[in-house]
C-alpha cells in the first residue's frame, strides 16, 4: 500500500485542543451542516482558446460541491478560525462533535471539511482508492472553506488556520507551500496564516512550508514514517517561515485518537492511542495556535 494513501480512521483535533446553504443557527459547540463549493480554478490557455474559439464568454472551472460542520463561540467576534481535513476514511460523527466542542471553547470557529460523502466516496486508504479524490483536489476543497469562512461576518479571514490528520495532514503540508495558491480563483487573496500536521506523509511535498507549521509525529508510525518527515526538515532547511517538527517515542499512526486503545491493525498498519503524546500534542497545538492566530 502507498504511504500517499496512508490515513487515520478519525481526526482527533488535540485543540484544549462558493455557494452556501447554512442549515440553522450556529450556536456555541453545536456543529451544523453547511454546503459550500470548492474553489474554482482558472481555464488553463487550451481550455480558454476553445471557449472564445466557439465564441464563449471563457469561465472558471467551478469546484465540487461539498459538505461541512461548522461551529462557533458564542458572541459576533469576528473570531479567528479553523479549517480542519479529515483523514483517509471520512469524517466520523464523533469527531465533528469533539472537535467542534474542542475548538469552540478554545474561542475558536471551526468548519469540518467532508470531501468525501457527496462525492459518493466511503475511503481512500488504498491505492485503488485513493485516485478517487487526491491531494491537489483536496486542497481546493480546504480552499473553498476558507473562502466560505472569509464570507461569515463572525470570522476574521486573516486568522484563519488549517489543521489535518494523515492524509489531511498531507493536505495540509501542501497548503503550507509558497504555490500552493496559483491553481485556484482568489479574488482577496485570501490565505490561512498557519498549518498544523498530524501524522502526514511527508514525502509527499517538496516545498518548504511558507507558513507557520506544526508537524506532530509518532516514531514508531509504520503508515507515515517519521524518518520522511526528518529527512524533510533537513532537505526544507531553516530560512524562512517557523517550522517545528515533535516526535513523540513508543507513538504509532493517530496516537491521538482515545477509540484506538487498544491498538487494532488497520489497512495493515497499527493504529493506537498514546495519552502522553496524545496531551503533549494538545499543549503544543494550543500554544501554536495562540501565537500565530493572534491579532
Amino acid at each position: 500500500m502507498s504511504r500517499s494513501a496512508g490515513c487515520s480512521i478519525a481526526i482527533a483535533f488535540a485543540l484544549c485542543s462558493s455557494i452556501v446553504a447554512v442549515c440553522g443557527d450556529t450556536s456555541a459547540a453545536s456543529p451544523k451542516l453547511v454546503e459550500f463549493e470548492g474553489a474554482a480554478q482558472p481555464l488553463d490557455q487550451v481550455q480558454e482558446r476553445l471557449a472564445l474559439e466557439r465564441e464563449k464568454i471563457p469561465k472558471v472551472i467551478r469546484g465540487d460541491r461539498l459538505r461541512g460542520f461548522l461551529a462557533k463561540p458564542e458572541g459576533d467576534g469576528p473570531f479567528p478560525a479553523l479549517v480542519a481535513l479529515h483523514g483517509c476514511t471520512g469524517l466520523p460523527e464523533a469527531v465533528v462533535q469533539g472537535g467542534s466542542e474542542r475548538a469552540v471553547s478554545s474561542g475558536y470557529v471551526i468548519l469540518l471539511v467532508d470531501s468525501f460523502t457527496t462525492r459518493a466516496i466511503d475511503h481512500t486508504c488504498t491505492p485503488d482508492r485513493y485516485a478517487a479524490v487526491d491531494i491537489a483536489k483536496r486542497t481546493l476543497d480546504a480552499y473553498g472553506a476558507l473562502l466560505f469562512l472569509a464570507r461569515q461576518p463572525f470570522v476574521d479571514a486573516h486568522r484563519v488556520a488549517v489543521v489535518g490528520a494523515s492524509q489531511g495532514g498531507m493536505v495540509t503540508l501542501s497548503l503550507a507551500q509558497e504555490h500552493a495558491r496559483n491553481p485556484f480563483v482568489n479574488p482577496d487573496n485570501l490565505a490561512f496564516r498557519a498549518a498544523i500536521a498530524l501524522y502526514p506523509g511527508c514525502d509527499v511535498v517538496s516545498a518548504r512550508p511558507s507558513i507557520p507549521t506544526l508537524i506532530l509525529v509518532g516514531e514508531l508510525d509504520d503508515w507515515t514514517p517519521v524518518n520522511d518527515c526528518v529527512r524533510a526538515m533537513a532537505y526544507w532547511g531553516t530560512a524562512g517561515a517557523p517550522i517545528e517538527l515533535v516526535t513523540y517515542p513508543g507513538a504509532h499512526h493517530a496516537f491521538d485518537v482515545q477509540i484506538f486503545q487498544p491498538g487494532r491493525m488497520m489497512f495493515g498498519h497499527l493504529v493506537e492511542y498514546h495519552a502522553e503524546a496524545a496531551e503533549n500534542a494538545r499543549r503544543k497545538m494550543r500554544v501554536f495556535l495562540a501565537e500565530y492566530l493572534a491579532r
